[in-house]
């Protein structure tokens, strides 16, 4: 994938959210506490809570994006750049 094709697939930080709500969920919604499969959305479109323990779970949770303390679309840029430089990327560089 090119930078221009990245840029256009993740143009802000919703699209991120919004790809990886979808990747986490394609397989459907289970509580990770009580197994249940119906949910209701939340303020934040991208997160979902259990309809019968009301745990929420965003769609960072459990994954390396986990508790990121910057904007999600820089994570995702970060990765970018380490995943398709052929030689390696230092941390000065990022």
């Amino acid at each position: 994938m090119s930078i221009f094709d990245f840029q256009s697939k993740f143009p802000n930080e919703e699209a991120c959210k919004k790809y990886l709500s979808d990747l986490k969920w394609k397989s459907g919604f289970i509580c990770k506490k009580c197994f249940y499969t119906k949910y209701r959305l939340t303020k934040n479109q991208f997160s979902r809570k259990c309809n019968k323990c009301n745990i929420e779970e965003s769609p960072t949770a459990g994954t390396l994006f986990h508790k990121v303390k910057f904007p999600l679309l820089k994570a995702f840029y970060i990765i970018y750049y380490v995943s398709t430089n052929k030689k390696g990327i230092s941390t000065r560089e990022l």
